[in-house]
């Protein structure tokens, strides 16, 4: 069975006494009364590297907090009055700051992939050694942390629907700080290493914005994002200073939007709060609803703060490493991640421009493409790309003596000369096929499309046999229309923008992938490692596991490593 167990977080053992000024050694009736320092019990607890949450079981017991002669390190914490407060034995270092130290601070991602891998900014160390899954990583690019996080869940899927971009904001509200040395006895072997976590409270917020969207409503993402941190600014502040960002965010908001902030206009979004209680999830961007709830959360952090940056070691090196579990453990834990684990796979190449960020492989840019942004979205709604196709003629009259020499110039608004066809000379049923492509137009202000058919004489006196006046409208359209004596036929075809649908072409719509790759993939560009990808891999699969623990004993159905 493979455990859901995965990393310890963690500060096991202590050896001397708190070396921090507020902490003293304390008597055994003190000790018996005081309650433990808020937070201390969070390095034991088991975190699960896949989901990106603790898992409230602990593998370590930080109830003990009894020294020789039944003392144990009393604390006084300056943000309960002072009071003392008790350590658990494997803390060997608190501190508290002397006031909190309060940071916000965005980011922009343009995948949910890269957004996901972010998720490990608040592990400090390399969570991943001593795992042996550094080659695996190295020649395949694998997402391991977070694929099974609420994150994921909720920025993932949404992507196979449409182009998302994710503004991420994160408030820390950084209070205390535990040190720890863990220390592993075998009966020759003594192993040593030194810990920090840091406590506190965050607020996350990720703010999913469909690219093209914002792009018709003439909103960059880096705009967004500026006034997005504006507002949370004033929740986190209190207030907002009148400066050029603020001003200009007051104007794009009264002329692009129809709500009265960016925070109502996007509203996509998931909050994770750690630390303190909170009743509204949408602190960073209360300040127009409840002004109060962001410092009414602050107040509560103190006595109920949670892990804000930490480091983390697999758990089977809590076992000596002569120990026969201490192999198998580590095994199991890595099988688990890599079954979790996702590969990252451009699944479709660009259909408009290039790839070009290299931190983004799958994230297309666009130059040089009218009308079209650089990422590849329309500037503006009614965008299509328009060509006609002027096929034939019957029953053409242009000469008395003989036969049409015809030929037909393509207009624009009724007067601006887009090309003609060559001249077919005698022939009143003439075959042009010809093809113009004209470009990028807004179809508001293409002013329509004209046709006339011509009979070539000495150029300066052609005669005009008659024309075809056409409203464009998406699709492709095969017409005739009815000349001064006989017909022309003629094909358009109006294709709508990126994300643009209707027959004006100004209704959004999504850019879901290919139904055939949605039910493979997780998000646009990851899916699952495949199972004999796995196997290559050595992963030990779920059902190869039981017929192994069979095998291996033959009395039992299963075996728990």
């Amino acid at each position: 069975m493979i455990p859901l167990v995965i990393l310890w977080c963690g500060l096991l053992l202590c050896l001397p006494p708190p070396t921090s000024p507020a902490c003293f050694l304390g008597k055994e009736a003190e000790c018996q009364d005081a309650n433990f320092v808020p937070g201390s019990d969070l390095a034991g607890e088991g975190f699960d590297i896949t989901k990106m949450q603790r898992l409230g079981t602990f593998v370590i017991d930080m109830s003990k907090w009894e020294l020789k002669n039944n003392t144990c390190n009393l604390c006084k914490n300056p943000f309960m009055q002072n009071k003392k407060q008790k350590l658990p034995v494997s803390v060997i270092y608190w501190r508290a700051t002397q006031k909190c130290k309060r940071s916000l601070s965005s980011s922009i991602y343009e995948s949910s992939e890269s957004l996901v891998s972010s998720s490990t900014s608040s592990v400090e160390n390399n969570w991943k050694a001593g795992l042996g899954i550094g080659n695996a990583v190295s020649k395949m690019s694998l997402m391991l942390a977070g694929t099974n996080s609420k994150l994921a869940e909720y920025s993932m899927t949404k992507t196979k629907k449409d182009k998302f971009s994710f503004i991420k904001h994160i408030l820390v509200n950084s209070c205390d700080e535990y040190h720890g040395k863990p220390k592993y006895i075998n009966i020759n072997v003594c192993y040593f290493s030194q810990y920090i976590v840091k406590l506190g409270g965050t607020v996350q917020s990720v703010t999913s914005v469909k690219q093209c969207m914002a792009t018709l409503q003439d909103l960059s993402m880096d705009e967004v994002k500026a006034c997005l941190d504006v507002e949370a600014s004033a929740s986190v502040m209190g207030r907002i200073s009148i400066d050029t960002a603020y001003s200009h965010c007051k104007q794009s908001k009264d002329n692009r939007l129809s709500t009265h902030s960016f925070a109502n206009s996007f509203t996509d979004r998931l909050t994770e709060i750690m630390g303190g209680h909170a009743q509204d999830t949408a602190l960073l961007f209360s300040a127009s609803n409840d002004p109060g709830a962001f410092n009414q959360w602050l107040s509560t952090v103190p006595e109920k703060p949670d892990m804000i940056s930490f480091s983390l070691k697999p758990l089977h090196m809590l076992l000596p490493v002569k120990n026969p579990k201490h192999e198998q453990l580590c095994r199991a834990i890595r099988d688990y991640i890599l079954q979790s684990a996702l590969l990252k796979n451009c699944s479709t190449p660009c259909k408009a421009g290039i790839a070009t960020n290299p931190k983004e492989p799958c994230v297309c840019s666009c130059h040089n493409n009218p009308g079209v942004k650089a990422n590849c979205c329309p500037a503006q709604r009614g965008l299509a790309q328009i060509s006609v196709t002027v096929m034939k003629a019957t029953g053409l009259w242009g000469d008395y003596f003989s036969q049409t020499d015809g030929y037909v110039k393509v207009l624009r608004n009724h007067k601006v000369f887009l090309g003609e066809t060559a001249v077919i000379w005698n022939q009143n049923s003439p075959t042009w096929n010809w093809k113009f492509d004209l470009g990028s137009f807004v179809l508001s202000q293409f002013g329509g499309l004209r046709l006339e058919v011509w009979d070539r004489d000495n150029k300066w006196d052609d005669d005009l046999l008659g024309a075809c006046n056409i409203q464009l409208k998406a699709g492709i359209k095969e017409e005739f229309c009815q000349l001064n004596h006989g017909l022309l036929y003629y094909k358009t075809s109006v294709t709508c923008g990126p994300s643009l649908a209707g027959s004006s072409c100004t209704d959004y719509v999504g850019s879901p992938m290919a139904s055939h790759l949605e039910k493979v993939y997780v998000s646009r560009h990851a899916r699952p490692i495949l199972k004999d990808e796995l196997v290559k891999m050595g992963v030990l699969l779920d059902e190869r596991r039981l017929l192994f623990s069979q095998t291996n004993n033959p009395k039992s159905k299963t075996q728990t490593l």
